[in-house]
C-alpha cells in the first residue's frame, strides 16, 4: 500500500472522529496496563489518524486513547497519514504484528469496508492479502446477529468464543433465545465452559426443555451441577461394589432387550452363515461369563 506521507504530532483528543470505536472489543485490564506504562514512560507509540476534510479519523490506537483519557490528559501523539480511509483499513487488517485481532473485530471492519465504503469482498481480500473465502467467513460471524448481541460482544460482556460458537448458531435458529441468553449474561456471569455446556444440552433438548433452560440458564447449570455432584458423591459412597452392581444392571437391561429381539433375529430355516454371524457375539459373551465363573470359583477355593 502506497503511503503519501506520515507526520507525528500532538493532537487534541476532542478533535478525533471515533467512527471505528464500534469495531473494537473493550479491554479494561489492557487499558490499565497501558495507562500505567504511559504514566511511567510517556506515550511511546503514536496512534494512527487520517485527515478527512475537517475531521481527524482515528484508525488505530483505541486502547491507547482510553488509557490517556484515564490519565486525565487532553492530547495524544498521533501519526497523521495522507491516505484514503479504505487504504488505512486495508493496512490495519493486514498488519497483524502490532495487534492480535479478535475474529469479530476483523468482521466489523470488513463490514464497514463492504457496506459503508462499498468495497467488494474480492477487493477487500486483495487489499489485505487474504482469500475471498476467508473474508466471507469473517463477515459471516456477525451477519444477521442482532445489534444488541453485537454490542454485548463489543463491551466485553460476551466473549468472542461465546459469539462465534454459541450466539451465532443460536441466533440463526432462535433470535429471541439468543437475546434472552445475552440479557441473562449481563447480570449473571457465565464462564466459557458453562456456556459451552449449556449450549450442548440446549442443542440436544426438545422445545419445552429449551424454554425452561432459557428462562433461567444459571438455574439450569446449578441444577445440573447439583445432579453431577450427587452422582459423584453416591459413587464415592457406594465404592467399587456399587459400580459393580450398576454395571450388572446395565448388562441385565441389554440381555432383556436381546431376549425380546431373539424371535425376530434367530428363526427356523435361517441361512447358516447368517446364524453363525449373529450368534458369534452371544458365544463371545458366554465365554466371558464362563471366565467370570472360573475366577469366582478360584477365589472361593483359595
Amino acid at each position: 500500500m502506497e503511503q503519501k506521507s506520515c507526520t507525528s504530532v500532538e493532537v487534541d483528543m476532542d478533535r478525533l472522529d471515533l467512527r471505528y470505536a464500534h469495531t473494537r472489543i473493550a479491554r479494561p485490564k489492557h487499558v490499565e496496563i497501558i495507562a500505567t506504562s504511559i504514566e511511567r514512560f510517556d506515550q511511546i507509540t503514536p496512534v494512527l489518524i487520517i485527515p478527512e476534510d475537517e475531521h481527524l479519523v482515528l484508525i488505530h490506537g483505541f486502547v491507547r486513547l482510553a488509557a490517556i483519557r484515564k490519565l486525565g490528559r487532553d492530547t495524544i501523539r498521533a501519526d497523521i497519514r495522507e491516505i484514503s480511509e479504505v487504504q488505512a483499513l486495508y493496512h490495519l487488517l493486514a498488519d497483524t504484528e502490532q495487534r492480535q485481532w479478535e475474529a469479530v473485530e476483523q468482521a466489523w471492519i470488513i463490514r464497514d469496508l463492504h457496506e459503508r465504503l462499498g468495497c467488494s469482498l474480492r477487493s477487500i481480500a486483495r487489499g489485505i492479502g487474504c482469500d475471498t473465502s476467508w473474508v466471507a467467513r469473517r463477515l459471516s460471524l456477525i451477519d444477521g446477529l442482532p445489534e444488541d448481541i453485537l454490542r454485548s460482544v463489543a463491551t466485553g460482556a460476551v466473549s468472542t468464543y461465546a459469539a462465534a460458537r454459541v450466539l451465532v448458531p443460536l441466533a440463526r435458529a432462535n433470535t429471541e433465545h439468543a437475546q434472552r441468553l445475552v440479557a441473562h449474561m449481563a447480570d449473571h456471569r457465565l464462564s466459557t465452559r458453562e456456556l459451552a455446556e449449556f449450549f450442548k444440552h440446549y442443542e440436544a433438548s426438545n422445545k419445552q426443555t429449551r424454554e425452561r433452560m432459557i428462562a433461567d440458564p444459571s438455574l439450569f447449570l446449578k441444577a445440573k451441577q447439583s445432579r453431577e455432584n450427587k452422582t459423584t458423591a453416591d459413587a464415592l459412597q457406594q465404592g467399587p461394589e456399587g459400580a459393580w452392581i450398576k454395571d450388572w444392571d446395565i448388562v441385565k437391561g441389554v440381555i432383556r432387550r436381546t431376549v425380546r429381539q431373539l424371535p425376530t433375529v434367530i428363526y427356523s430355516g435361517q441361512d447358516q452363515d447368517d446364524r453363525v454371524r449373529l450368534l458369534l457375539p452371544y458365544r463371545d459373551v458366554r465365554a466371558m461369563l464362563d471366565k467370570i465363573e472360573q475366577k469366582i470359583a478360584g477365589i472361593d477355593g483359595q
